[in-house]
């Protein structure tokens, strides 16, 4: 159904639907590397045991979240909003830790220990042994 009364190439249509102007777009490694490593500093820096992991895993994010907002600037690089979460989370946990280095008492998560590993081992107890 040409209008103009012209008749169609061999791959008119077909030609069109095989070179798509879509661009192929990603998501970016760091930013999500950084975003998923700043959630466990924040999560782990509550505890004084974790304190360690908290700082390893805070700094990672802290490097990977600028890693991630520059590659997200990219046209066809996805994750703009993962990079800078991972960054504010990894520079609360850090702030945590360095105050616990600075001797304020910053673990408030140490209350809470026994109240977890009783919720675990009840959640232990209703899974089926092998």
């Amino acid at each position: 159904m040409a209008s103009s009364g012209a008749p169609l190439d061999d791959g008119g249509l077909d030609a069109l639907f095989e070179t798509s102007p879509d661009l192929e777009i990603h998501t970016s490694a760091a930013a999500e590397t950084a975003f998923l490593l700043g959630l466990v500093a924040l999560v782990s820096a509550p505890f004084s045991v974790m304190h360690s992991v908290s700082l390893l895993t805070g700094v990672a994010s802290f490097v990977l979240a600028f890693v991630g907002v520059a590659t997200t600037s990219r046209p066809n690089v996805a994750g703009g909003a993962l990079a800078p979460f991972g960054l504010l989370f990894a520079i609360i946990a850090l702030a945590m830790v360095g105050l616990r280095y600075l001797g304020m008492d910053t673990a408030v998560g140490d209350a809470l220990a026994p109240a977890i590993r009783s919720w675990l081992e009840q959640l232990n107890a209703s899974l089926p042994q092998p």
